[in-house]
């Protein structure tokens, strides 16, 4: 009896050490499932509240729509294209022209004396013909322009460059803002001759290339941005100042009745009795 008793008690005391084990490992098991679940419920969750917020907003939404009327909301659309507008027009100012097909403007050819030029083929009575390359060049090697106003504080007159159009041009003053960042302003003139009292009296128009507005004359533009001619007048005291700065060449062509013409590319200044029809 004693070994079977030995063997019995053998038997329980193993299948007492297999309970007991299997309980530990049991017991580990729904701690990993408690895991996993609560991992999948904190997911589930994070889905809910953005869905719950989703459908707040689209709540929201349609309770400010229901209560705007009609003309609140044209109101609102309204002033959402001013600002598109406005911010628009205010990039597109800053956008400088492209000056590097202004011939005469960035190369290193030496300029022709100009002034002596012109006053020698007035003094004959004899049309004078430039280019605008050589306009360009004398400009760049005699002119200096400096940067007034609360602008000159960031900004600096870098040049100044004509470009020839068919029948007007445009006088384009290049700055250079902060370290390398260009900026550009253009005034398009034009010049028409009348006689008052026997006497050639020259007048220059602020305008020229299509209209801004049905009939409205472009006087010019900042950056790409065009502006009317009633606007560019502001610019007058700087565009006096340049004309005087050139005192011999202004006193020939006043003094002997001559009149500038523009053509692609160059300048013609024919005497009062050589004028084309005028340029309205």
């Amino acid at each position: 009896m004693a070994p079977q008793n030995r063997k019995r008690n053998s038997h329980k005391k193993g299948h007492d050490n297999h309970s007991l084990w299997g309980f530990l490992f049991r017991s580990e098991k729904p701690a990993n499932d408690m895991t996993h679940g609560t991992l999948f419920d904190a997911a589930a969750g994070m889905e809910e509240e953005e869905t719950d917020f989703r459908g707040r907003a689209k709540g929201l939404i349609k309770d400010i729509w229901a209560k705007i009327s009609l003309w609140q909301a044209l109101a609102i659309v309204l002033f959402l294209a001013f600002i598109g507008i406005l911010v628009s027009t205010t990039w597109r100012m800053w956008q400088a022209q492209d000056l590097s097909n202004v011939a005469g403007y960035k190369d290193n050819v030496p300029s022709k004396n100009l002034d002596m030029h012109i006053r020698t083929k007035i003094a004959a009575h004899e049309e004078v013909v430039i280019t605008e390359a050589e306009i360009n060049r004398y400009l760049r090697d005699t002119c200096r322009i400096r940067q007034d106003g609360i602008f000159s504080i960031a900004a600096q007159a870098h040049g100044i460059a004509i470009r020839v159009h068919d029948g007007y041009a445009e006088l384009i003053i290049e700055r250079i803002i902060g370290a390398d960042f260009r900026q550009t302003t253009a005034v398009h003139l034009s010049f028409h001759q009348t006689e008052e009292n026997g006497i050639p009296t020259l007048h220059v128009d602020y305008r020229g290339g299509e209209p801004m507005f049905g009939n409205t004359p472009r006087g010019g533009s900042i950056g790409s941005v065009g502006i009317p001619q009633r606007h560019i007048v502001v610019l007058q005291p700087a565009l006096e100042t340049l004309r005087d700065s050139y005192p011999g060449i202004r006193d020939a062509i006043l003094n002997h009745g001559y009149c500038p013409y523009f053509e692609d590319g160059k300048i013609i200044l024919r005497p009062f009795s050589q004028q084309q029809p005028s340029i309205n």
